[in-house]
């Protein structure tokens, strides 16, 4: 991130111990979030009507395109009704719904944003559909090697008890390898 192409405002924000301590977003991403958040911004109230943000997403095809983002906004939309939010709130209700990997609520959270058919399983389907969303170019042998890693070798599914834990493990892991490079 470059900060000679950051207005006043985003550096501002980016010293805030909030932005400087998120353990789920970048500082990109939260850059991203406020560039967003200004577009539908009341400049008087320095809040958003979330419906506003729902009715351009519907607009554009977003419920379509990225059924993930889009249920996850609706769910804060849905949260607050009529209700404005500011910038802080959007961003940490945002990151209450997206699920903290470093707890088993958070991960069970995730599991239910990507379980965007509510059956409780995560199929190759389900993969393929989330690779898509996000970008993430997963080929038939990636998304095979990802159910036999998380649910063993002849499974077709994984399940939440096992999305949770796989995940849990991954997140143990990086923490470790984190602290020992902190410590070199």
């Amino acid at each position: 991130m470059n900060q000679q192409n950051l207005d006043k405002d985003e550096i501002a924000l980016l010293q805030k111990p909030w932005v400087k301590n998120h353990t789920t977003l970048t500082n990109d991403h939260i850059l991203e979030l406020y560039r967003l958040f200004n577009l539908y911004c009341n400049p008087r109230t320095r809040r958003i009507d979330l419906k506003d943000v729902m009715i351009t997403a519907q607009q554009l095809g977003l419920v379509e395109k990225s059924p993930i983002v889009a249920n996850t906004l609706q769910q804060v939309s849905d949260q607050h009704g009529d209700g404005g939010v500011d910038f802080e709130e959007f961003v940490r209700e945002l990151t209450s719904k997206l699920g903290n990997t470093f707890d088993q609520k958070g991960r069970e959270q995730l599991f239910t944003l990507v379980d965007i058919d509510g059956k409780g399983t995560l199929d190759k389907d389900d993969l393929r559909k989330i690779s898509d969303e996000l970008h993430l170019n997963f080929s038939q042998k990636d998304i095979d090697e990802i159910i036999h890693n998380v649910s063993g070798y002849d499974a077709e599914d994984i399940t939440a008890e096992q999305f949770e834990k796989y995940l849990a493990k991954l997140t143990n892991r990086r923490k470790i390898e984190t602290e020992v490079l902190r410590t070199k």
